[in-house]
């Protein structure tokens, strides 16, 4: 069949994007979502699964249980539907940080963790701190494009020394009003 015959199919609807605010009642949810983010992140981290089939999440455990009460997690929505999460922490040194964010792959490229992002960030005005790993471009223009919406070309970055085992940290620094 010519290239030109093929057709992707249709992406899920993508807007509004709505955060709801989880609890540890949306524990089973949140839990879910977790293993497919971990999974996504098994490659790049060298993660394996628990013998049980499972990827261990150490913020999400902390957030379910209550040891972190800082901690903040939302549901993100598409058009009504569950579409992943994001979660906060304030870091040591006083700005706030996104721990762990999640979009499924049907909505990735859609402006949806775009909008989610902007909306957990105007949450919290500030110092902010993100995370992310250089290797992969597409997360670096990301983020970068989420800081530049907020602060225009006034981010910086800077790298996490190595760590045996898994790819150094990069880290967006930006102050929003």
């Amino acid at each position: 069949m010519p290239a030109e015959m093929i057709t992707q199919p249709a992406r899920p609807p993508s807007s509004p994007v709505e955060l709801v605010s989880a609890s540890r009642h949306d524990r089973a949810v949140l839990e879910n979502l977790g293993q497919l983010y971990r999974y996504d992140m098994s490659e790049a981290y060298g993660l394996m699964p628990n013998p049980d089939g499972t990827f261990n999440n150490r913020r999400l455990d902390e957030f379910r249980t209550g040891a972190k009460p800082e901690h903040r997690a939302w549901l993100i929505t598409a058009a009504g539907s569950l579409g992943g999460f994001v979660m906060t922490d304030p870091h040591e040194d006083g700005s706030m940080t996104i721990d762990d964010f999640f979009v499924v792959r049907a909505l990735r490229r859609t402006g949806v963790g775009r909008e989610a992002a902007r909306q957990a960030i105007a949450k919290f005005p500030g110092r902010w701190r993100i995370a992310y790993q250089r290797y992969n471009p597409g997360v670096e223009r990301f983020w970068t494009q989420v800081a530049s919406d907020f602060v225009g070309d006034a981010w910086t970055t800077y790298d996490d020394p190595p760590v045996e085992g898994r790819p150094p940290d990069t880290w967006l620094q930006f102050t929003t009003t």
